[in-house]
């Protein structure tokens, strides 16, 4: 697992430990900004579960992006970050572009859906085929 030195000296704030399906209103989290994003994710596959189920997504430099979930299609999207919000954006046919922030838990890293963390793992490079 590949991790910034940033990443270590925002973990050292964390004090209370953050449970696995907690909300995000619960949890002990730090938001990523922009910058953050784009050095955790460009050129990195990440892997975890979104609403229950299990994924892997790479993030290529210049903003291309490919999803594969567990037992289903891959698609491909694209992504950015939004320097005013600190959010990374997603885009698919079927939506748009999308907002979503990026904390850090002391168990690693996670979206907020909604109200719920959706925990993943960052590996270095392509990880997935399509």
């Amino acid at each position: 697992m590949h991790r910034r030195s940033f990443i270590t000296s925002a973990m050292s704030v964390l004090a209370v430990p953050a449970l696995a399906g907690e909300t995000a209103g619960n949890a002990v989290t730090v938001q990523l900004n922009a910058s953050q994003i784009e050095q955790l994710l460009s050129d990195n596959t990440i892997v975890g579960t979104w609403s229950g189920s299990g994924y892997k997504q790479y993030f290529g430099t210049g903003g291309f992006t490919m999803y594969v979930p567990d037992g289903g299609q891959a698609d491909q999207g694209k992504w950015r970050t939004n320097g005013d919000t600190n959010q990374y954006e997603s885009w698919w046919r079927m939506t748009g572009w999308t907002p979503y922030t990026v904390v850090m838990t002391n168990n690693g890293y996670a979206w907020i859906n909604d109200e719920k963390l959706e925990p993943f793992d960052v590996y270095e490079g392509k990880q997935v085929s399509w």
